[in-house]
């Protein structure tokens, strides 16, 4: 009895926001407090020697692999990606995939806003930090492969704009904040048909 009542607090807490926790709004408060400082410093240090590395890895790299990187960091192909998503998710039944595709297309259009108030156009790096959140709060074991491919499409975003590296830092801490905003509301608006974190990917 007192094993099954503890299986279900596990799922219930598994089910929550993170910002329905109040562990999880102190740690973005903190991420959020955290990250100020090191922008600052960039800002002021670090974004002239990344924009004169960036200028170089343009020039020697001939636009082939950080122009593949920066396109699959690119909104358009996180935003094709989910709709393709959700309608093979939608075609076979996989409930629990077309809501975690849903949240992926509503982050990359929270992301471009993000984008367009930190940089004044939508360059992309806020796009990586969304798409990078959702994969991870689906398959929170897999936050190594999502990390990895956000500093590398991120990079190619970078490079491929000509943003600076404290702009490109924002932009993806604001698409990570959008998404977990969007997962709030959506377990607010809809607490009986949340998405489910960890779930088989055919679900």
């Amino acid at each position: 009895m007192n094993e099954d009542v503890a299986s279900d607090d596990y799922q219930t807490l598994r089910a929550r926001p993170i910002l329905g926790v109040g562990r999880g709004r102190m740690i973005v408060i903190a991420c959020a407090l955290g990250i100020v400082f090191p922008v600052a410093i960039m800002r002021s240090h670090g974004d002239a020697l990344v924009a004169r590395w960036s200028a170089t890895q343009r020039a020697v790299d001939g636009n082939t692999f950080w122009a593949w990187a920066a396109f699959f960091g690119s909104p358009f192909f996180w935003f094709t990606a989910s709709v393709i998503g959700f309608g093979v998710a939608a075609a076979f039944n996989w409930s629990n995939t077309a809501r975690w595709t849903g949240m992926m297309a509503l982050g990359v259009m929270w992301s471009g806003l993000a984008d367009i108030a930190v940089a004044g156009e939508a360059l992309g790096t806020a796009t990586v930090g969304a798409a990078a959140c959702v994969m991870t709060l689906w398959q929170p074991r897999l936050w190594p492969f999502c990390a990895a491919l956000a500093l590398v499409t991120a990079t190619g975003r970078m490079i491929a704009s000509g943003s600076s590296v404290s702009a490109a830092v924002v932009g993806i801490f604001l698409g990570v904040m959008g998404v977990l905003i969007i997962e709030f509301g959506w377990y607010a608006a809809a607490p009986r048909t949340p998405p489910i974190r960890g779930a088989n990917p055919q679900s």
